[in-house]
């Protein structure tokens, strides 16, 4: 049952937000009471909450399973930044969640941090096997890794563009693998 009411409560987020879905909306969608809702669920706060940590828990285990599949550095590395910033989470409904349930936002912030214990040794295997430059600082580059893939979140610099997270996302990658320069790296 509590997965059953997570599951329609995640599809009634996305439809709504955070904030105008509601356990009404919930229990008319499943045909089940509100009472049933909160014998399992304490209050919406709690299903939101449960409903991060179920996000977290698939996007880790998602994340593990992907980079798992390769041996080659380069394809676990692609591999790394193409699933940096999970694409199918419309990032208003981030927005919101960090704005009106910031409790839930080091939930997340755990998962970037996940994400970076995997990247930071891959970074350093790169740099010992000569794919990276070893002139770089590998903390900056998980830095402005970080940084860089987490910009989508910011959907104010979408705004008015016909960009896709995930067009973004691509074209984020090839920039940051391959620079815009022609050459690949300016003569001095």
């Amino acid at each position: 049952m509590r997965e059953w009411i997570l599951d329609k409560s995640y599809e009634l987020i996305q439809r709504y937000g955070l904030r105008g879905f509601t356990m009404d909306d919930v229990a008319s969608e499943l045909a089940i009471s509100k009472k049933t809702i909160y014998k399992n669920f304490a209050s919406k706060n709690q299903l939101i909450s449960e409903l991060v940590d179920r996000i977290v828990e698939l996007e880790k285990n998602s994340f593990s399973e992907e980079i798992s599949k390769h041996d080659d550095w380069f394809d676990k590395f692609e591999t790394m930044l193409t699933m940096y910033t999970p694409e199918d989470v419309p990032m208003r409904l981030v927005e919101e969640l960090y704005r009106y349930y910031p409790e839930e936002k080091d939930k997340i912030e755990k998962l970037f941090e996940f994400r970076q214990e995997i990247l930071y040794p891959l970074i350093e295997e790169g740099q010992q096997s000569g794919k990276i430059r070893q002139d770089l600082n590998p903390v900056i580059i998980v830095m402005l890794i970080h940084d860089l893939f987490l910009t989508p979140a910011d959907s104010k610099k979408l705004k008015g563009q016909d960009i896709t997270i995930k067009q973004l996302l691509e074209q984020m990658k090839k920039l940051f693998f391959y620079g815009i320069l022609q050459r690949g790296e300016v003569e001095e």
